[in-house]
């Protein structure tokens, strides 16, 4: 052999064995981690490698190998319902604000029944203790101390403190509404608390002639004539979401308006959700509403547009898992869930709504349009903090079923 081919020869038999010991040190590495219960990664894995590890390739079932993923999200939960025990006003309402810009600039303090009414919502959907139990019956007690007879609720509440530099944001003779009647009768009737039908009978006779509800109770009795806006509140104007709420109230208080659901599948088969409805200049916010009418409140009618609106959600999703801010992303988030999809995309949601909370707990404010005669924003911290702590506690029933049923303890 000569000399070139032994030299060769030796460097064959060392590529050879540092390839054995490369291999068994890899093979070693991979039932080390295996057996610390911890992927084959390096600790420094961003959230969004974390996340792709909580889903199945498809998009119909999760997997359960994110304990500790899940468990940031239970703890996620419990700070964000420690920030709402923090803020809420001994009315048991919560603050609230109301601009003219979306970033809430030079805005006015005022709690409002609508956002009270979703805070109370959202805690139905993580586990009963002693602080939420708390919350909720402080909440439970402001929006009963705000109901007018027959059953009915106005925006800013029964006796609102008008802020003397609400500057016309704030119209002291607004009357009750439909919307905040729904959305307030809504989260007290899911909670358990026997309130009477009678607002809702006294409703229906709010509704157009194709049986669509208008916005505002305006009967004489509840309207001022000197209002500048009387005129605004006499017009019977319509609105697709307040229908929507409408119809979640109704089905939970085991009535139906097929009218009103014929009406939103078309609706949102047209994909007329993109563009503004009289109060609700969100896409989000407007899908929000639909999805919670079919998932929450049982209107078994709106499944037929259920696809359409997964569809349209995964396709305006952003890379880093939102949908442009934090509101957004809960709201879309929820929906997706409501929708019963169960994929990646809810992961990536989820792990983007947990990145954004806040040390304290909370989300940051952020304006939702709401359009009407005198287009203004509302928002607050809490109203944030509502829709993110929804979106986490229903992602997190939804891991602790799926465990139920592989245990054998549901099926």
């Amino acid at each position: 052999m000569t000399k070139e081919k032994i030299i060769n020869h030796k460097r064959m038999v060392l590529r050879n064995y540092m390839g054995y010991w490369a291999t068994l040190i890899l093979i070693l590495g991979f039932f080390a981690s295996s057996a610390a219960g911890m992927p084959a990664a390096t600790a420094s894995q961003n959230s969004m490698e974390i996340q792709s590890s909580c889903s199945e390739l498809t998009d119909n079932l999760h997997s359960n190998r994110c304990d500790g993923y899940l468990k940031e999200v239970d703890t996620s939960i419990e700070k964000s319902i420690s920030f709402l025990k923090g803020r809420q006003l001994p009315s048991g309402g919560f603050p609230a604000y109301i601009s003219k810009s979306p970033d809430m600039a030079n805005s006015v303090y005022i709690p409002l029944v609508f956002d009270t009414a979703f805070i109370l919502h959202a805690l139905n959907f993580v586990d009963s203790n002693s602080e939420t139990d708390g919350i909720k019956n402080k909440t439970v007690e402001y929006l009963l101390a705000n109901k007018e007879d027959p059953g009915v609720w106005r925006f800013y509440g029964r006796n609102p403190i008008i802020p003397p530099d609400s500057n016309l944001l704030v119209d002291p003779y607004i009357p009750p509404d439909l919307d905040d009647t729904a959305v307030a009768f809504a989260s007290l009737r899911e909670n358990g608390i026997p309130i009477e039908d009678s607002g809702l009978e006294y409703s229906l006779n709010f509704r157009a002639p194709e049986g669509l509800f208008y916005t505002w109770i305006n009967e004489e009795k509840w309207l001022n004539t000197s209002d500048p806006l009387y005129w605004y509140y006499k017009q019977n104007d319509i609105d697709i979401v307040v229908n929507a709420n409408m119809l979640y109230a109704l089905s939970l208080a085991g009535k139906q308006a097929p009218e009103v659901s014929d009406y939103l599948n078309n609706y949102i088969t047209n994909n007329s959700f993109t563009d503004s409805t009289v109060y609700y200049n969100d896409p989000y916010i407007q899908l929000y509403m639909f999805t919670r009418a079919y998932a929450d409140g049982h209107v078994k009618d709106l499944k037929p547009s259920m696809p359409v609106i997964r569809n349209y959600l995964l396709s305006t999703q952003k890379p880093d898992g939102s949908w442009g801010n934090e509101i957004n992303t809960s709201l879309a988030a929820v929906s997706l869930l409501n929708t019963g999809y169960k994929g990646k995309a809810l992961d990536n949601a989820i792990g983007y709504i947990v990145s954004t909370q806040r040390n304290d707990g909370g989300w940051q404010e952020i304006g939702v349009s709401t359009g009407g005669i005198w287009p203004v924003y509302i928002g607050s911290e809490d109203f944030t903090t509502a829709f993110s702590l929804e979106a986490l506690g229903k992602y997190s029933e939804l891991h602790k079923n799926k465990s139920r049923v592989e245990k054998g303890v549901i099926k």
